[in-house]
């Protein structure tokens, strides 16, 4: 009775591990081909879902390509990039790329123009106050408890943006001694979505990207600023880039970007 016993879970074993044996070469062929060519994209926060999902279609389309996507601010994306002597492409803002490119950091063609972005606030609360002109600005600055904005020194866009706004505003004292540093975009917005900070700064992109009802709206007009997302690749005639390029170019792309709150742009 034992030995049948001890024979019968043997071979439930043997099945199990042929199984899986059998899921895993399925796997092998389907998915991950016996050879792909990586391809290391660094990336601006503010883009981040609308460039995750143009990727698992381009991979769809291109089996035997791998991208790999590093995201983070504006000027850590850059930096990182420009470290890596293997990475493929950046997006990040036109004009740092443009300061690169003049500089000697980065050299080759111009940057393809993708996408613009604003400046935003977000809010924890249920009531929404109306940002409209400087003094509301200043006004709900001055009466929350705290307020989320990405780390001006890893060369956030937005961040940088806001303490020359609060400077202006004359309570920069004030706002910083109530203000949590964020990695970036995204988690700002998480700690907006906790409820554990009253406002975020970010990109508007980024808002709606992650709840849109925590949308208050941009920064009144003269204290409004738009980012331009851009395109640079070390070679712009490697064949996949002109496929990803084309992508992001394509009614498809454009969907995509004005779907997570960015605004394409016709070159």
């Amino acid at each position: 009775m034992i030995q049948t016993l001890l024979i019968f879970i043997r071979d439930k074993f043997m099945i199990v591990r042929f199984r899986k044996r059998a899921i895993f070469a399925l796997l092998l062929a389907f998915n991950f081909p016996a050879h792909a060519d990586e391809y290391k994209f660094y990336s601006a926060a503010g883009i981040k879902l609308p460039v995750i999902e143009l990727s698992q279609i381009f991979i769809l389309k291109e089996p035997k390509v791998l991208i790999s996507n590093d995201f983070d601010t504006a000027g850590a994306a850059e930096k990182k990039f420009i470290a890596d002597g293997k990475s493929a492409c950046l997006i990040t803002t036109k004009s740092r790329i443009d300061k690169a490119l003049g500089e000697g950091v980065l050299k080759g063609d111009a940057p393809i123009s993708l996408v613009d972005t604003l400046a935003g606030i977000a809010y924890s609360g249920i009531q929404k106050p109306q940002i409209k002109s400087e003094e509301d600005l200043k006004k709900i600055l001055l009466e929350v408890h705290s307020i989320a904005f990405s780390d001006p020194s890893k060369g956030a866009t937005v961040g940088l943006h806001f303490l020359a706004v609060i400077k202006k505003l004359g309570i920069e004292k004030e706002v910083l001694q109530k203000s949590v540093m964020a990695d970036d975009g995204v988690q700002t917005m998480k700690l907006v979505i906790s409820k554990k900070v009253d406002l975020g700064i970010t990109q508007v992109s980024e808002i709606v990207q992650a709840d849109a009802s925590t949308l208050l709206g941009p920064f009144p007009k003269e204290f409004e600023l738009s980012s331009r997302y851009a395109l640079w690749c070390r070679d712009f005639k490697d064949e996949r880039v002109v496929k990803w390029l084309e992508l992001l170019k394509s009614k498809n792309g454009e969907e995509t970007f004005l779907k997570h709150g960015l605004r394409p742009v016709n070159n």
